[in-house]
Parts: C-alpha cells; sequence; structure tokens
C-alpha cells in the first residue's frame, strides 16, 4: 500500500503524536509499505535536508499548544500527490493538515483515517475564552473532524468512550502505538553516564518522562519525590522533558529543598533515552491526562517497573497493574507504593519480568498488524470511486 501521513507535528519535533507516527511508519515499511508525511516546515533543527517521503508546508506555531503547528495548505508538494497513487489517507492532527487530508481524500476518493491522539478538553486552559465555551467548541471541533473520516482510530478503550459522548459516529478502532522492542543488552550508557554525571553504585534513580506543562501533573512528582527523599538518602529523580512549566518547577524543587537532587535534561536526543532508562530503576508518571502513555511502555522495555496515577490511557497499558502500579490521586499512597518497590527486591525482580512483558505484548509488530487490516478492511468495505 502507499499510506498518506497528514500531521501538523513532525520531526523534528518530539511529542507523543511523532513517536507514535515514526514507529508506525517505520514499522509499515518494514513489511513493505510505503509510507509519505506531509508535514509543516518547523524554525528549528531542521539542519540537513528531509528523507524524500518528507513533504514540508510553511507554517507558524499553534498559539494555544505551541508544539503543533498552523500550516499554510499550499506548497509544491501538492503537486505531487497524485503521481504517489495514495491508497489511503491517515491524519494524525485535526488542525490544517487534517483537513487539507479531508479536501485530498474527498478530491481524489480515498478512504480516510484519523488517530484522535490528544484529549483536546485537557488543553482547554490554553484558550483565551471562558471555559464552557471552551468545552463547547472542542466537542463540536472533535465531532465534526472525526465524522468526515471513514474510521477513527483511538489509542485506548477511555478515549473511545470520551469521543462517543462527543457523538462521534463513524466507526471507531482502538489500536494503541506499539513499542520497538530493543535489545536490552546493546543499549550502552557510557555516553549518557558521563553527559549527566550519573553514578549508579552511589545513587538509586528514579525517572521520568514529560511534556513540563500544567496538565502533565509534574508538581505531584516533586512533593512525591520530597517525601521519598526522607526515607531514601541515596534517591537521584532524572526528568527527561521541557516545557513551558519548567521555570516554576525548578523553583519548586528549590522551596522543597530537592534541586540538588534532580537532573533536568530539557528535551534530549532520542539516542540517550533508552541509555537513560537503562540507568534508572523506577519510572515515576503523574499525569492524568494520557490517551495511552507511550513512556511507560518505553519504559517498560528497558525492564523498568512504572508507577503512575490511574487514569485514562495509562490504566489500559497497565490494566491490572501490569509493568507496575497504578495509584489513586494520593500522595502519600503514590510515594508509599515507590518506597516498596525501592525496598522490596523480590517485588521488584518481579514487576521487572511483568514489565518487560508487558511491552511485549504491545509491540509495534502486533499493533501495526491491527492497523494494516484496518486499512485493507476499510479499502475493501468502502466504495468512494
Amino acid at each position: 500500500m502507499n499510506i498518506a501521513f497528514f500531521s501538523d507535528t513532525y520531526l523534528p519535533q518530539i511529542n507523543g503524536v511523532v513517536t507514535s507516527m515514526e514507529i508506525f511508519r517505520q514499522t509499515l515499511e518494514e513489511k513493505g509499505h510505503n509510507v509519505y508525511i506531509f508535514c509543516p516546515q518547523t524554525s528549528f533543527g531542521q539542519k540537513k535536508a528531509d528523507p524524500s517521503y518528507v513533504f514540508r508546508f510553511k507554517s507558524a506555531k499553534l498559539f494555544f499548544q505551541p508544539e503543533y503547528r498552523l500550516s499554510w495548505p499550499y506548497s509544491r508538494a501538492l503537486s505531487k500527490f497524485k503521481s504517489l497513487n495514495i491508497d489511503i489517507i491517515h491524519t494524525h492532527t485535526p488542525f490544517t493538515m487534517g483537513m487539507l487530508a479531508v479536501f485530498l481524500a474527498q478530491m481524489y476518493k480515498k478512504p480516510l483515517v484519523h488517530t484522535y491522539h490528544t484529549l483536546f478538553m485537557e488543553y482547554i486552559h490554553y484558550l483565551p475564552i471562558p471555559s464552557d465555551y471552551a468545552k463547547n467548541f472542542v466537542t463540536w471541533a472533535s465531532k465534526s473532524f472525526c465524522n468526515q473520516n471513514h474510521l477513527v482510530i483511538v489509542p485506548s478503550r477511555h478515549i473511545k468512550d470520551e469521543i462517543t459522548e462527543y457523538n462521534v459516529v463513524s466507526p471507531i478502532e482502538i489500536i494503541p502505538t506499539g513499542i520497538n522492542l530493543t535489545d536490552y543488552h546493546k543499549i550502552t550508557t557510557e555516553d549518557a553516564k558521563e553527559k549527566y554525571n550519573l553514578d549508579t553504585d552511589k545513587y538509586f534513580y528514579l525517572v521520568t518522562i514529560s511534556r513540563m506543562a500544567k496538565e502533565k501533573n509534574i508538581s505531584f512528582l516533586l512533593d512525591a519525590f520530597k517525601l521519598l527523599k526522607e526515607k531514601h538518602s541515596n534517591l537521584k529523580l532524572i526528568m527527561i522533558g521541557d516545557g513551558p512549566e519548567r521555570e516554576h518547577q525548578e523553583e519548586k524543587a528549590k522551596e522543597l529543598g530537592i534541586f540538588d537532587d534532580i537532573i533536568m535534561t530539557g528535551y534530549i536526543e532520542r539516542s540517550l533515552i533508552f541509555p537513560i532508562l537503562k540507568l534508572s530503576k523506577i519510572f515515576i508518571f503523574a499525569s492524568k491526562t494520557e490517551t495511552q502513555g507511550l513512556v511507560l511502555l518505553e519504559a517498560m522495555s528497558m525492564k523498568i517497573p512504572c508507577v503512575a496515577i490511574d487514569s485514562m490511557g495509562v490504566s489500559d497499558v497497565m490494566e491490572n497493574n501490569q509493568g507496575g502500579f497504578l495509584c489513586n490521586d494520593d500522595l502519600h499512597e503514590y510515594a508509599n507504593t515507590v518506597s516498596t518497590l525501592i525496598t522490596d527486591t523480590n517485588l521488584y525482580a518481579e514487576k521487572q519480568e511483568d514489565a518487560y512483558q508487558r511491552a511485549t505484548h504491545l509491540s509495534a509488530n502486533k499493533m501495526t498488524k491491527k492497523l494494516i487490516e484496518a486499512y485493507e478492511n476499510l479499502i475493501a468495505t468502502n466504495d468512494l470511486q
């Protein structure tokens, strides 16, 4: 198949949508399919030419979600679209690139699929309008866009339930983003150790990966880490990510007296993420707005038990405490759960193996097979001519 991905965010930007797209693209190509990316031109990080499968459009930052961009939906790339002989169009965001995809699907009579990656209801605090109006707008916009697609894919049962309440009537299928299983033994850690001065003989490292924004609940993790430090003096916390709340969280860490025990890396090259995970012992996560929580699976693939708040997509990934523990939104319960994993070596070893098995169950290979089947069924059953 020839598949066109349309998105308002793409490399060199790093976020959950981009990671999902890249995992599916790579695995689809390994299975003999061609994937073409239609995405924004960004103003940073593009020091070398794009691969031939990437087509860029001029763009500007989206004011309420700067990781996404508003693209000018005209480009020389459009003159090449017909010659690509696209079989199916798959949108990953609903903004200008998504709307362009709808137009092209209608023009060329192609099946149209949309993945609802982001629960935009959790981002309405960025909109400069009263919350009731914002909720109504997000509900209407989500419903309107999804219902223009022949199939809507969601990464978890919770998101399916959510958009069903918006009166989305297009067929909805649950297909999580799988994880590319990395050979644990082939991951080298020397560069990460040197860059961040990590000493695993002296310290026990907790790690989290998250955009530093209000909806990610970073303050909760800092409060929990403060409690943990009172019991375990050799703890360090590695925080991978950046965002609008970083400065505020740095100030809070100083106020709590834990700043010197935290390593804030900012955004880093993906090649450093798995070495850091391998050096860490427990992955902690407090976001209550995740559609899936792909970073949890990445940690599990490195045999790292996870402790997360039981909410939304995270509860699907860690159903029945697979790969770690789900906690209520209670600071002391959360800290005590992490503490138990630190002190109970038998439980820790059990959860290590459990984590890897969970990552294996949700592998990219298995999830991509489901995606291909959905594509093929859509092509076979939809008469668009």
